[in-house]
C-alpha cells in the first residue's frame, strides 16, 4: 500500500563550506538588496515562470519532481508545526540534494531519514492522505532554507491538484533562477572590480540560500580563494564541483590554479 513512498533514494554526504557553517547568513550589499526588490527583478522572475509553464519545459504530472523526507524508523514523513498557525507542515524539496542539505544542516537531533521522490500526482495522494495516514498536514513548505528563519508555506485543501503543485514548482524555480542570476552577476562584477571579499560573501549567500547545485558560484569561489590565499575555501569549492560531477568546471578551476591567475570567467 505504501508503494512509491517506501522506496529509498540514496544521497551521499554533501560537502560544505566552513564559512557557511560558522556564519549561515550574511547581510547583502544594499544595492544588491535593492535590486532584488526592484520591478526589473520581478519582471525577470515572471518571464522565467512563463517559460517554465510552457511545453516542453513544463513538467508532466507523473514525472518525479519533488523529494520528501521519510523517518527511517517508518513512522512517517517529516513535518514540523507552523508557529502561530497550528497544524503540521510537510517538508517538500525540488531536488534530492536540497533535501539532503536541509537534513544535514538541521536534523542533528539523531533523527535518521530516507529520501523519497514523488511526482505531482503522488504528492497529491500523499497530501490527501490516500496512501498513508497524513490527516494533520495542512500546509507544505517547498525548499525550506536551512540557514535562515524566513518561512513561507502553501495551504493544502482537499481541492489541491497536480496542476496546482506544478504551478507552485514553476513559481519557486523561476524565483530561484532569477535570484541566482542576480547574485552571480553581482558577485562576478565585484570580483572583476577587485572587491574580493564582497564577491566571496555574495557567492556564499548564493550557495547557502539560493542554489547549491549551480556550478557558477563554486567556480567563482575557487578563483576568489586564490586571490585570498585561502586554501580551505579552494578545497571546499573543488569538493563541490567534484561531488556534483561537473568535470568541465573542475578542470577549469584546475587550469586557473595552475596558471595562478584567476580570469573570473565561466568555462565555455
Amino acid at each position: 500500500m505504501l508503494g512509491w513512498l517506501t522506496g529509498k533514494r540514496s544521497c551521499k554526504e554533501l560537502p560544505e563550506y566552513s564559512a557557511l557553517r560558522s556564519t549561515p547568513t550574511r547581510q547583502l550589499p544594499p544595492d544588491l538588496a535593492d535590486a532584488e526588490e526592484s520591478e526589473s527583478f520581478t519582471a525577470s522572475r515572471e518571464i522565467f515562470e512563463l517559460e517554465l509553464r510552457k511545453p516542453p519545459r513544463r513538467p508532466p504530472e507523473d514525472e518525479p519532481l519533488f523529494t520528501e523526507l521519510l523517518e527511517a524508523n517508518g513512522s512517517g514523513v517529516v513535518t514540523f508545526t507552523v508557529p502561530d498557525h497550528g497544524g503540521q507542515c510537510l517538508l517538500v524539496f525540488s531536488t534530492p540534494l536540497r533535501a539532503r542539505d536541509y537534513a544535514q544542516s538541521l536534523l542533528t537531533s539523531g533523527l535518521s531519514v530516507r529520501y523519497v521522490s514523488s511526482s505531482p500526482l503522488q504528492l497529491v495522494h500523499l497530501l490527501r492522505g490516500v496512501e498513508v495516514g497524513t490527516a494533520g498536514i495542512k500546509k507544505i513548505a517547498l525548499d525550506r532554507c536551512p540557514r535562515c528563519s524566513i518561512l513561507s508555506f502553501i495551504g493544502v485543501t482537499s481541492q489541491i491538484t497536480s496542476d496546482s503543485l506544478i504551478r507552485i514548482w514553476c513559481i519557486y524555480k523561476a524565483t530561484e533562477i532569477a535570484r541566482g542570476n542576480l547574485y552571480f552577476s553581482y558577485a562576478l562584477e565585484s570580483a572583476r572590480a577587485g572587491r574580493i571579499e564582497i564577491a566571496r560573501d555574495v557567492a556564499l549567500e548564493m550557495v547557502g540560500h539560493v542554489n547549491l547545485e549551480d556550478p557558477r558560484p563554486h567556480l567563482l569561489l575557487g578563483q576568489l580563494a586564490l586571490k585570498l590565499r585561502d586554501r580551505k575555501l579552494l578545497r571546499e569549492a573543488k569538493a563541490f564541483l567534484r561531488f556534483l560531477k561537473l568535470d568541465r568546471w573542475e578542470q577549469k578551476l584546475d587550469q586557473v590554479v595552475q596558471s595562478g591567475s584567476p580570469d573570473f570567467e565561466n568555462p565555455a
